[in-house]
């Protein structure tokens, strides 16, 4: 028994099968948010070398997520700067596993202009507020190269829906459980 092995991977963009080539930088965060530290370590920005990194680490949950840099990139390269991130039960004297999927710019844009139109549903933001922002991540989207895989893409709907009819469902058998 002993320290926890975790191994990090980053997805290419836009393909989670495979593994980015480029050198990543993964953070690792304990469970109050904040960056790990142990043993005089702080897990803030460990080089991940084409894409993997092997860490040593105490036994715990983590909250695991990887950026490339901030530097611009010549020739105009569209991308993704950060990763999603995963959750990951590291024990002791094993080995865990995660890879980090790098979504496209579409998937990341896609979802904020759901978030807007949501927040203007629930009145939390009016339309003279949400349109603007519309429109320019509207307007970005139609600069930047479609995704590869359009697996990202036109889901969020498809989704809802799927929700929508959930609720439908538990809110009548809701009612038949209430009438005797």
């Amino acid at each position: 028994m002993g320290l926890a092995k975790l191994n990090v991977w980053v997805s290419e963009t836009d393909d989670p099968c495979a593994v980015s080539n480029r050198t990543w930088f993964v953070t690792i965060y304990d469970c109050d948010g904040k960056v790990l530290r142990w043993c005089r370590r702080r897990y803030f920005v460990v080089p991940a070398r084409c894409g993997h990194v092997e860490i040593e680490l105490p036994p715990g949950c983590y909250r695991v997520s990887a950026v490339w840099g901030f530097r611009p990139i010549p020739g105009g390269l569209w991308g993704n700067h950060f990763t999603d991130s995963a959750i990951v039960q590291a024990r002791c004297g094993e080995t865990v596993c995660v890879r980090l999927f790098n979504p496209s710019l579409h998937r990341c844009g896609r979802i904020f202009l759901h978030a807007v139109a949501n927040l203007q549903k629930q009145r939390v933001i009016n339309k003279e507020v949400a349109q603007p922002l519309e429109e320019a991540v509207h307007r970005l989207l139609a600069l930047a190269p479609r995704p590869i895989r359009a697996f990202e893409l036109d889901k969020l709907e498809e989704i809802e829906a799927q929700i929508a009819e959930q609720k439908d469902e538990l809110k009548e058998d809701e009612e038949q459980a209430a009438d005797p």
